[in-house]
């Protein structure tokens, strides 16, 4: 037995919405238009203290294009892992011959379903919900996704299948791990790769990824949350609702992510919105890894030009690891999950109070703070926060007024001591209290 549930259904039947608020979230993009939901997005619904993955899918249409074959592929893919299947249909549209075609195929696939019979909240006159008992689907569960009617009592459903399955691990305790890059540099290539499976679809039309998608996994006993994002286009690219979303999303991504893999494409180098991509990493102060994909498509001299083009990277970035990698030929892959994990392990290390207050005072006498107001700041000490980055508060009257290019400085200074690559310090500070106020 497992404990993963996968959404299933005609496309624009609600699967995304019903999705976010299964699971409290906003991860699946929510728009009016077919073929908007691609790969398979996963998350946790939490109910009553127990805990289950489920699986959003893209809808299933009649079409043959690419597109849809690589959805119907994943979901096949996904269904295979999972217990129980959440068979959405449309009170708004009625049964539909397509609606027939996916229950008969879910029925060979010998798995558990559940009817839900959303949109309950648009009166329909032509159709009844009465309509959908005709396929024979014993669990019926009508609901409203958009106004939250019957999702408790679908959640009851749920759980009384999963009452002996649930997973004990704390999402809080995951690294989250985001690939982010332009389009078509690969990064949902590598992200399959890391999956150790085809979730997600991969070809070479711009834009096939529009949702940043969540996955768990484990290496080396840790457990992570990888997010494999949409594409970040240039400005004036950016034409469509679903792009600009997708943008957006991706940029939320950045903020809440705690290790972010720039991805870019050997066979076009290093691009003027490859740099912009890195300043906005760079500007949430976040951990970072640069990785160049498809090196399988150099040859030597062209790999030894690359890396003499990659020392612009070295000379804006702190020890950041930059590694080439080929996704379609395995090439580095483990390389890049070490590194992760030595950031990883990085970001747990606790540094005493006594060896950060040394650094400081070592890097105020080489470069004393300029003075506030005719009178010097006054630097007391340092302490690291316990927080999942690598905090380090300072200590001392009117720290708070240091500006900003000098607190750069001990970023760097502390960096430079601590000789943790790939790993950004941040520094906050702190205005001694005075314990007889």
């Amino acid at each position: 037995m497992n404990n993963k549930i996968t959404i299933v259904g005609r496309t624009n039947v609600g699967k995304s919405l019903l999705f976010n608020k299964l699971t409290k979230s906003k991860k699946s993009l929510v728009i009016n238009q077919i073929e908007t939901t691609r790969d398979i997005n996963s998350g946790f619904i939490d109910y009553n203290k127990k805990k289950i993955i489920v699986y959003d899918t893209g809808g299933i249409t009649e079409s043959n294009n690419f597109i849809n074959k690589s959805i119907k592929e994943k979901i096949n893919h996904t269904l295979s892992k999972s217990e129980l299947v959440l068979f959405v249909v449309s009170q708004e549209d009625g049964l539909t011959i397509l609606d027939k075609e996916i229950c008969e195929s879910l029925r060979k696939k010998n798995k558990k379903i559940i009817l839900v019979i959303n949109k309950i909240d648009i009166t329909s006159k032509k159709f009844n919900s009465c309509d959908f008992f005709k396929l024979g689907i014993i669990d019926i569960v009508e609901i409203s996704a958009k106004t939250n009617k019957g999702l408790n009592l679908l959640l009851d459903v749920i759980f009384t299948k999963f009452i002996r399955f649930h997973i004990t691990n704390n999402e809080e305790s995951r690294y989250k791990i985001s690939f982010i890059g332009k389009p078509n540099v690969g990064k949902s290539s590598l992200t399959n790769k890391i999956l150790k499976n085809d979730l997600m679809i991969i070809s070479d039309i711009p834009g096939t990824t529009v949702d940043s998608i969540e996955f768990p996994f484990e290496y080396k006993k840790k457990q992570f949350s990888i997010y494999d994002t949409a594409g970040i286009f240039r400005k004036a690219k950016t034409i469509t609702k679903i792009q600009k979303y997708s943008i957006s999303n991706t940029l939320e991504i950045i903020k809440k992510t705690d290790i972010c893999v720039l991805t870019l494409s050997a066979n076009e180098g290093i691009t003027k919105q490859d740099k912009i991509i890195l300043e906005r990493i760079k500007k949430y102060n976040k951990p970072y890894i640069i990785v160049i994909n498809k090196i399988d498509l150099l040859k030597k001299p062209e790999i030894n030009a690359l890396k003499k083009e990659l020392e612009y990277f070295s000379k804006i970035t702190n020890n950041a690891f930059i590694i080439l990698v080929s996704a379609l030929k395995n090439k580095n892959i483990n390389k890049l999950l070490e590194s992760i994990y030595i950031i990883t392990d990085n970001l747990q290390k606790r540094f005493k109070s006594s060896k950060l207050t040394k650094i400081l005072y070592e890097s105020v006498q080489a470069h004393p703070p300029p003075t506030i107001n005719n009178r010097r700041v006054k630097i007391k000490f340092a302490q690291q926060s316990k927080s999942k980055d690598l905090l380090i508060y300072i200590y001392g009257n009117k720290v708070d007024q240091l500006p900003i290019s000098y607190l750069k400085y001990l970023q760097n200074r502390y960096e430079q001591a601590l000789g943790l690559p790939g790993t950004p310090v941040k520094i906050n500070t702190s205005n001694e209290k005075n314990p007889f106020n």
